[in-house]
């Protein structure tokens, strides 16, 4: 169910390739992580370690693991360009249904997004 900009919900709201979207409310698009960001991460927690200063472990004394995405905060003025209308979208180690790929020409990013999150009307 998506809710569209007058606030009355919509039950049948199919994108497609080439679409202008905007989500209704602020929400967070995101991406795979580059073998770069993920390399900075790594680059920071050994800095971070020689320096003595306090790093992210856990309660086990296990370091963290990169972090296998890159998020970017959607806001509703963004317009986005349908690139996939339904997407399983990877997400961490897992994937989740109901996603849409989108590119964000504010950034420059191709993103996933949440289908249920996104109108087409301003």
């Amino acid at each position: 169910m998506v809710i569209s900009a007058d606030g009355t919900q919509e039950e049948n709201f199919p994108l497609y390739k080439g679409d202008i979207v905007r989500p209704h409310r602020p929400d967070a698009g995101w991406r795979r992580a580059t073998g770069e960001e993920r390399e900075l991460w790594y680059q920071k927690l050994y800095a971070d370690c020689h320096a003595g200063n306090d790093v992210p472990y856990d309660d086990g004394g296990e370091s963290k693991l990169a972090p296998n995405d890159t998020y970017f905060i959607l806001l509703p003025h963004m317009t986005l360009t349908v690139l996939r209308g339904r997407v399983s979208a990877p997400c961490g180690y897992r994937r989740i249904k109901g996603c849409v790929q989108v590119f964000c020409p504010d950034n420059g990013e191709t993103l996933f997004i949440e289908r249920r999150a996104l109108i087409s009307r301003w």
